[in-house]
């Protein structure tokens, strides 16, 4: 198992006026090769459970075992950060060294190695996200443009070599092409990092991505679900701030129209009124 969270619970500014509750009694596992989804309201509590997952915030109640590492315990940061690699909104703003190649190996040059293997990570994490690792590596990060230096502040989380991958909302900011083209990435990345846990608002690419869904509302866990699951939960989906992506609107107006369509996924929906329609013309 790769993340397993047991009564995870974490208060802000405690014993203040202005303590606040952000994770209660939160429990759930993610599973290894999962493609998994963290979603709910702002406020609800995501980032700050994530946050836990490689060291960020320390653990306060419950306890929490991360690629076997018990949080609870003491643990050695490098390697939990060797294992997990996290990946803030809009990762672009964390690049700063002067060249490509030296942004992307920075990690791997905190773990020790040595040059010759801080260099292949590098080339080979360059080329893993999509980009010209010879037309590249000597540039400044901040002469790319936005889509390129996404791909390069990812590049640097992979030259980690990660378990797992976290992210925080990889495609806020995007126009439709740069999120399709993220959400590709990432799927071609999981043949590298096999497990990945994602933030997201967006319904669209949470329902065609992920295998299983967590959501959160004021702090507490209501439920994990595969997308179909939770698309089917009207109530819960409106709980918890989120919309209905398209295929599953979709679908809810074709059933309202007297068809039995179920969809979460643009597969499911065109697949569910294929059959239909050749039903009608058997």
């Amino acid at each position: 198992m790769s993340i397993v969270v047991k009564d995870l619970t974490y208060i802000y500014s405690p014993g203040t006026p202005f303590e606040r509750k952000a994770l209660d009694g939160v429990t759930f596992t993610i599973e290894d090769g999962d493609f998994f989804g963290i979603v709910g309201r702002t406020g609800s509590g995501k980032s700050t459970l994530i946050s836990h997952f490689n060291g960020l915030i320390k653990l306060m109640n419950g306890s929490l075992i991360v690629e076997g590492i018990d949080l609870s315990e003491k643990y050695d940061y490098k390697k939990l950060r060797s294992q997990v690699g996290m990946v803030f909104q809009y990762p672009e703003y964390q690049l700063f060294d002067e060249t490509v190649e030296k942004d992307v190996g920075f990690g791997p040059k905190n773990l020790g190695l040595s040059a010759a293997e801080i260099a292949e990570r590098a080339k080979n994490a360059i080329e893993l996200v999509g980009l010209d690792y010879r037309e590249i590596k000597d540039r400044s990060p901040f002469e790319l443009s936005g889509g390129q230096m996404r791909r390069v502040a990812l590049a640097g989380v992979l030259a980690m070599k990660p378990k797992t991958l976290i992210l925080d909302e990889p495609t806020a900011g995007l126009d439709p092409k740069g999120k399709e083209e993220i959400m590709q990435l990432l799927l071609r990345i999981k043949r590298e990092c096999p497990t990945i846990v994602m933030i997201s608002h967006n319904m669209d690419e949470v329902s065609s991505y992920c295998n299983r869904i967590a959501v959160l509302g004021g702090g507490k866990l209501k439920g994990v679900f595969s997308p179909k699951e939770l698309f089917d939960k009207e109530e819960l989906v409106a709980e918890a701030g989120l919309s209905l992506p398209m295929p599953a609107y979709i679908s809810k107006l074709l059933v309202e129209r007297g068809l039995n369509v179920s969809a979460s996924s643009e597969d499911e929906l065109v697949q569910s009124i294929l059959s239909i329609w050749g039903a009608k013309n058997a």
